[in-house]
């Protein structure tokens, strides 16, 4: 698809409000592509999957209409984040960067001197455009796919974000977590141990109380993104206020009373039950496997149906990597490693990035320039147990300050050249997995290996090790410049 504006646009911020006015600014960048026909079942998930899986983060966002079976306007989006320009645009960040680890830099300073912005409730929105209730309800009015052809169900949240409240001190998380469809009134909710939706719902369950829950289906990417990211205990609407200067607008849920936002697509209201499960899976999941199948797990009950006219159900199926939200989760995750690691002291960071492929936080570099011994080890195991990095992480390793951290290349070049496997490895044990990993082990543990690929201290230190074939910085510079046509900006 030919780009529309996207050279002027590239020299920006750009600023969009909603989901709505995000497709009209990805759709100017040239990067939205819209498809007719494709069907719910399995032929826009495999779509999907084809153009991005050898992408290397260029895939269009693919926006579906005229489903079969559906009233035309009733669409579906995928791939929303797959290029690191939409996920610039999204955070409200310039367009234009030299490395991929500079978007994550300059998330990681904005986030550093965020201030929250609650939501602000208003009295109408577009999302109550339609409100159905009681007998009416029904999730299957919207084209839900069916996206792996291994599936045995519908899910109608993939790129969702589940609204949960602490029922102790009362804030509001948003999560991505898989809804499977029942029925028309019944779908589940899958939240992995550990995260803030699973607390909540543990903390209402031991007290023998129902939890009322919001499933949007169709909302800003921020609010997406965000609901990705390990975040503290912060709600995010309050963080997308910060980010966007703004508050969100919210209305507030007819059966809940939740905040929910008053520009999203789908929103829906249930509530989930202690003792009431179903089986739930199998689902292609993102590290590219049918593991953890099916289980038995909570299931919420669909009291409240709101949406827009013409309604976009958003979606994010996960298969084999490279896949559509690598680099959003790779992004958000590698942003709250570098938090960390200037949380607790440790100098000189210069690059964080986890690698699409791993995918998310399975295979994380870290750059920077050494200051003491010890320095490249301490970040690597501040890495690897940080809130960022402590989930499903398997693979973390430290580089010096001449390897680009995005660059893979570089990295298994400093990997090759710079690291002793009987000295510069560490491990960890029994650390918090994922039983999406095929190779978790008994109680959802997993174990980390840790790769110093820095050039040992005391030879950086007396200038012992091998210069480097390279081209100097200042160089680089000036032929960039007088040759600008052979190296455009990303």
């Amino acid at each position: 698809m030919a780009r529309t504006g996207g050279d002027a646009a590239s020299k920006q911020r750009m600023q969009y409000r909603g989901l709505r006015g995000w497709l009209e600014q990805v759709d100017k960048m040239g990067e939205l592509r819209k498809v007719d026909g494709a069907h719910w079942d399995v032929e826009m998930g495999a779509i999907t999957h084809m153009l991005t899986e050898k992408s290397r983060g260029n895939a269009p966002a693919l926006l579906f209409d005229n489903v079969p079976g559906y009233p035309r306007g009733f669409r579906t989006l995928y791939g929303q984040l797959s290029s690191v320009r939409r996920i610039a645009l999204t955070l409200g960040l310039p367009l234009e960067y030299e490395r991929k680890v500079d978007v994550v830099r300059t998330y990681h300073a904005r986030m550093q001197n965020l201030k929250p912005l609650p939501p602000r409730f208003v009295n109408d929105g577009p999302v109550l455009e339609n409100v159905v209730e009681g007998d009416d309800v029904d999730v299957l009015k919207f084209p839900v796919p069916r996206h792996h052809e291994l599936d045995k169900a519908r899910f109608i949240g993939t790129a969702d974000c589940v609204m949960t409240q602490d029922p102790d001190s009362g804030w509001f998380n948003l999560g991505a977590y898989r809804s499977q469809v029942y029925d028309g009134k019944t779908v589940g909710c899958q939240i992995t141990e550990g995260k803030h939706g699973r607390i909540h719902r543990d903390k209402y369950f031991e007290r023998g109380q129902p939890m009322k829950v919001v499933i949007l289906c169709g909302q800003d990417p921020l609010l997406f993104m965000l609901s990705s990211s390990p975040l503290p205990e912060i709600g995010e609407m309050d963080i997308a206020g910060g980010l966007r200067g703004e508050p969100v607008d919210v209305v507030r849920g007819p059966y809940t009373g939740f905040p929910i936002p008053a520009d999203c697509e789908i929103a829906i209201e249930g509530e989930t039950v202690p003792g009431e499960v179903r089986p739930e899976g199998p689902f292609g999941e993102w590290m590219g496997y049918y593991s953890d199948d099916t289980q038995e797990r909570p299931y919420v009950n669909v009291k409240t149906i709101l949406h827009r006219h013409d309604p976009i159900l958003t979606c994010a199926p996960q298969h084999k990597p490279v896949d559509e939200t690598g680099l959003l989760k790779g992004i958000a995750g590698a942003a709250q490693i570098w938090r960390a690691l200037d949380a607790c002291g440790v100098p000189e960071v210069l690059g964080v990035w986890n690698h699409e492929a791993g995918p998310a936080t399975r295979f994380t570099a870290i750059q920077i320039r050494q200051r003491y011994p010890g320095h490249s080890r301490q970040a690597l195991h501040i890495a690897s147990s940080c809130q960022g990095g402590a989930y499903a992480g398997k693979w973390t390793v430290v580089v010096d300050e001449d390897i680009d951290a995005g660059d893979l290349d570089q990295v298994l070049w400093a990997m090759c050249t710079r690291f002793d496997p009987l000295t510069d490895i560490d491990m960890i044990q029994k650390a918090w997995a994922s039983k999406r990993d095929p190779l978790f082990l008994p109680g959802n543990f997993n174990n980390r290996i840790l790769i110093d690929a820095c050039i040992p201290y005391d030879k950086k230190l007396k200038g012992a090790f091998p210069v480097t074939v390279d081209v100097s910085v200042d160089l680089r510079k000036h032929l960039r410049s007088k040759f600008s046509q052979l190296f455009p900006k990303h």
